[in-house]
């Protein structure tokens, strides 16, 4: 089973290997997946000893957009989008 974190840093460093270490413009995430998001990092934070993220608006230095009508997807550099598989991948 995967999760949102997992899917996002997948997708965004398939588009860099691909795209000759472009970044996307921006990643478009539903409410729920961006809240799940968030929560996931600042767990990792707290494990870590930090208390707040720096920046919730962008991952990895790609800018974050929360959109109630997608399913998710990834703004690619040229524009094209690119589906962010975040549910259960089986």
């Amino acid at each position: 089973m995967s999760n949102i974190y997992d899917s996002l840093t997948r997708a965004i460093a398939d588009h860099w290997k691909a795209h000759d270490n472009k970044y996307p413009q921006k990643v478009i995430l539903p409410p729920a997946q961006l809240e799940a998001l968030i929560a996931l990092r600042r767990t990792g934070l707290q494990g870590l000893g930090g208390d707040q993220l720096a920046d919730e608006t962008k991952f990895l230095g790609v800018p974050l957009e929360q959109d109630a009508t997608t399913p998710g997807v990834l703004i690619a550099h040229d524009g094209s989008e690119v589906a962010i598989a975040a549910q259960a991948d089986a």
